[in-house]
């Protein structure tokens, strides 16, 4: 493999866990004001991967405006949406180990 290339093997890897600790760090932020409504929103970070993290909330239904650029954590839509990327890395991680049980028992590692 060409050395250059590997430094950029691990960025989509570093994007993930930063992008995770934002999103803890933003929910804690959220929790720790006990903004679970509208009136008790809050101003959260601004930036691109704050951004990101927000959106994702939104789209998941965990996170609401609350107008003039505040928010509130929906907390019962919050712990769904972790269920369901629970289940879906579960998922994933099964396929995996399928796949190299197939590989293992048809002679692939030899």
């Amino acid at each position: 493999m060409l050395h250059w290339v590997r430094p950029f093997m691990m960025a989509p890897i570093a994007l993930a866990a930063v992008v995770g600790r934002l999103e803890r760090r933003t929910i804690q932020r959220l929790t720790d004001a006990g903004a679970n409504t509208a009136e008790r929103g809050i101003l959260l970070e601004d930036g691109r991967l704050a951004r990101v993290v927000r959106g994702r909330l939104e789209r998941a239904g965990a996170l609401r405006a609350a107008g003039n650029n505040r928010y509130y954590l929906l907390v019962d839509a919050y712990q769904r949406y972790r269920g369901r990327r629970r289940v879906r890395a579960w998922i994933v991680v099964t396929i995996l180990m399928l796949a190299v049980a197939s590989v293992y028992f048809s002679g692939g590692f030899a």
